[in-house]
């Protein structure tokens, strides 16, 4: 089962870099690298959104700028809105009708909770994964567990992380699975790699072991390899949220 590409490439984007909004809340009336493609319009929004928030730019109870973002973006209010609607889909942020989105909960402990049942559907995929896969889906996970194992360039590396859940998620994963696991993948913004120092050698790690489970047909000790990686994992991202200093300038209301 090949992976397709499209997929991967849409998977990349929203996880692998950045796009053209501000990084800092005091700029965000100034659009950086000029307007946002339409192509994947909503989906830049909701990405740069997340930064925001995982960055403690916008912090919990306060009202996302959406006028701003949107100047700053060079779009209209239509995407914003759409984001919105994504974004509290995910719990990024609850909408109060007439009185706009706000920014919900992120921290050390709402992450290590999030990452805990992200650890166990990817677990899941990965012990289904195991017990069904064909032999040349196996040899494909394996080889990519060689070369994330050998991957330096971050950029490089998290497409093939990306690659690797893939898929374990089109092959031990239901569409209703793989629909709970898509916006829990995209708790950190940007390339994971990056934000979060010490995911990578995790990652290499953790991979390895889930590939020699899944290779030697062990579908409990594949599983149990994925939790362990994830839980790691959270652990990481639980102390960059601790360490996080928030900029103590405000944006105007949205």
């Amino acid at each position: 089962m090949e992976t397709d590409q499209s997929e991967l490439d849409k998977a990349s984007a929203s996880r692998s870099t950045a796009a053209t909004i501000p990084s800092q809340r005091g700029e965000l009336g100034t659009a950086v690298g000029g307007p946002v493609a339409r192509r994947g319009v909503g989906e830049v929004v909701s990405e740069k959104i997340r930064r925001l928030v995982f960055m403690g730019e916008l912090q919990e109870g306060e009202r996302v700028p959406q006028r701003e973002i949107a100047k700053a973006l060079g779009v209209s209010s239509i995407p914003v809105r759409e984001a919105m609607v994504a974004l509290q889909r995910e719990g990024v942020v609850t909408i109060e009708p007439n009185r706009g989105a706000f920014v919900n909960r992120l921290d050390s402990e709402v992450a290590t909770e999030l990452y805990y049942v992200f650890g166990r559907i990817y677990g899941l995929a990965t012990r289904r994964a195991t017990e069904r896969a064909s032999q040349s889906v196996v040899e494909q996970l394996v080889e990519l567990a060689a070369q994330i194992g050998a991957e330096s360039d971050l950029d490089k590396l998290i497409r093939l992380s990306i690659r690797f859940e893939l898929v374990i998620l089109r092959t031990g994963g239901s569409k209703r699975l793989r629909a709970l696991f898509d916006p829990l993948s995209g708790i950190v913004p940007g390339n994971f790699y990056v934000t979060i120092p010490g995911s990578a050698e995790l990652t290499r790690r953790g991979v390895s072991a889930m590939a020699e489970a899944i290779s030697s047909r062990r579908p409990e000790a594949a599983e149990h390899a994925c939790w362990r990686l994830i839980d790691e994992i959270g652990e990481l991202v639980a102390l960059r949220l601790g360490d996080r200093k928030p900029s103590p300038t405000h944006p105007g209301a949205g």
